[in-house]
C-alpha cells in the first residue's frame, strides 16, 4: 500500500518537475532532518525501487517537493522520500510544524556560551551529558526554550540560553506573535511583577494561564507591543508588560559594588581559593574569613556539588529550596554557572551584601584575632545558614574557626 502511494506520489512529482510546475514555495535546495526512525529513498526513475535509507537525525537537501513526495539529494545520491519522513530546517509551514524552528535554509554551528547539559531528549529529567564553553555544536532546529544539536553523529537537546545570542533572540522572535510594533529583544532582564497577574502558555489570553503574585522574579526575554516573552523556574510564557518592572535587587547585583570586575584566582585548591576571595575580593580580614570558611568546611567541605536534604539544599553553603533557587536564577542572570565554585562565590558576595547586610557588617568590623575568627564563625551560622539546632551547632563553627583555621592562616 505504501509503495502504491509513493509511486502516485512521484507521478505527480514527475509530471510537474517536467512542466516546469513544481511548488515554488520553497526554493530549490533547502535542507530538512529526518525525522522517523529510517527514511527510505526510492529510484527518481521509477518512483518503487528503494535504493537506500537515511538514518533519524541526518541532514539532506530537498530539491523539490510536490504532496508528500520530495526529490532529496544525501550523500551525492539524489531519489525520491516522503516529505512526511522530513522537518523541513526553514520555518517554511508546509513541511514545518512548528513556528520556532531555525529559519536559516540550512544548519548553522552554534557555540555553547557556558558549561552546559546536553540532554537525550527535549526534557531537563532525560539523560545529558556536559559539554564545556565554547563547544561547537550542530543546530538542527529550535523549538521553545529547547535547540535540537549534533556533534560528533550524536544529537541531544540543549537549552537556548546556554547557546550563542542569536539562537535565543531568534526563538524570542518567532515566539513573541502578539501585539504590534517590532520585536525588542532582551538578554534575560531581571524583572518583577507590579501585581498580582496571570502569565499564558502561548501570546494569547485565551490559552492556559497560571497566576502569579506580586513581586515575583521573571525573566524578560523578549516583548511586542504589550505582549512580554517571560521565563521563570525554566519556564516560559507570556503576559501583558505593564505587569512588570525591573528587578532593582539583582540590577544592583551587576554593579561594581557586588561582583567584581576582576575574575576569582583559581589557582591552589578550594579552601585556598575561598580564602582568597573572602579576603582580597569580600574585603574581609583573616579572622573574618576564617568564621566564614569554617561554615563551608562543616557545610559542604568546600565542594560546589554538594548536595543535602533530599536534594533541596546545593553548594558550598547549602543553599535551601528558595535560596537554591536563587544562586541558579542570579548565576545565569549574570553570566555564571551555577554549580562552579566561582558562581557561588561571586552569588555569596551579593547574597552578604544585599539580604543579610548585618552580618556582612559585622563581618567587616570583627577584630583579626582568634576571637574574631570565632566570633565571624559564630554569626555567620546562627544568623545566614541557620541550621538546625544553630546554638550548638555555631558553638562548633566558632571553634573550629579558632582553632584551625585562624592558626592556619593567621600572619
Amino acid at each position: 500500500m505504501l509503495e502504491k502511494r509513493m509511486r502516485a506520489l512521484t507521478v505527480m512529482l514527475l509530471v510537474a518537475l517536467m512542466m516546469g510546475t513544481a511548488p515554488s514555495a520553497m526554493a530549490a535546495g533547502f535542507k530538512a532532518v529526518v525525522k522517523s526512525k529510517e527514511m527510505k529513498v526510492y529510484s527518481q526513475d521509477s518512483g518503487h525501487e528503494l535504493i537506500g535509507v537515511v538514518p533519524m537525525d541526518e541532514t539532506v537537501t530537498v530539491n523539490a517537493y510536490s504532496g508528500d513526495a520530495a526529490l532529496i539529494t544525501y550523500n551525492g545520491h539524489t531519489g525520491l522520500a516522503r516529505v512526511s519522513d522530513m522537518t523541513a530546517v526553514t520555518g517554511n509551514a508546509s513541511m514545518e510544524a512548528s513556528s520556532q524552528t531555525t529559519d536559516d535554509g540550512e544548519a548553522r554551528t552554534v557555540v555553547t556560551a557556558r558549561a552546559a547539559k546536553v540532554f537525550k531528549k527535549a526534557s531537563a529529567k532525560s539523560g545529558y551529558v556536559k559539554v564545556k564553553k565554547g563547544t561547537k555544536l550542530t543546530l538542527l532546529a529550535v523549538k521553545g526554550k529547547f535547540a535540537k544539536v549534533k556533534r560528533g553523529g550524536t544529537v541531544g537537546y540543549i537549552n537556548t540560553r546556554n547557546l550563542t545570542g542569536s539562537v535565543q533572540e531568534d526563538a524570542a522572535e518567532d515566539a513573541v506573535s502578539a501585539g504590534s510594533g517590532s520585536v525588542q529583544k532582551y538578554d534575560r532582564k531581571a524583572m518583577v511583577t507590579t501585581q498580582q497577574c496571570r502569565v499564558y502558555a502561548r501570546p494569547s489570553t485565551s490559552s492556559d494561564s497560571v497566576s502569579v503574585e506580586k513581586g515575583a522574579k521573571l525573566l524578560l526575554l523578549a516583548t511586542k507591543g504589550n505582549c512580554a516573552m517571560v521565563e521563570r523556574d525554566g519556564k516560559v510564557g507570556y503576559m501583558d508588560k505593564a505587569n512588570l518592572t525591573e528587578d532593582a535587587e539583582t540590577s544592583a547585583a551587576r554593579t561594581a559594588d557586588n561582583v567584581a570586575d576582576s575574575q576569582v584566582d583559581l589557582s591552589g585548591n578550594n579552601e585556598q581559593i575561598v580564602f582568597r576571595f573572602l579576603t582580597k575580593t569580600m574585603g574581609y580580614n583573616t579572622a573574618a574569613a576564617c568564621g566564614v570558611m569554617a561554615n563551608i568546611k562543616y557545610e559542604s567541605g568546600y565542594k560546589p556539588t554538594a548536595g543535602g536534604d533530599r536534594g533541596s539544599s546545593y553548594g558550598i553553603v547549602q543553599w535551601h529550596l528558595g535560596r537554591k533557587t536563587r544562586l541558579e536564577s542570579w548565576c545565569s542572570t549574570n553570566g555564571f554557572d551555577h554549580t562552579t565554585l566561582e558562581g557561588q562565590l561571586y552569588f555569596l558576595a551579593y547574597e552578604l551584601k544585599n539580604r543579610y547586610p548585618a552580618v556582612h557588617k559585622r563581618l567587616l568590623a570583627v577584630s583579626n584575632d582568634e576571637q574574631g575568627a570565632y566570633d565571624a564563625g559564630y554569626d555567620f551560622c546562627y544568623n545566614f545558614e541557620a541550621p538546625s539546632n544553630r546554638a550548638s551547632r555555631s558553638v562548633t563553627r566558632g571553634n573550629y574557626a579558632r582553632e584551625t583555621l585562624w592558626n592556619r592562616y593567621k600572619t
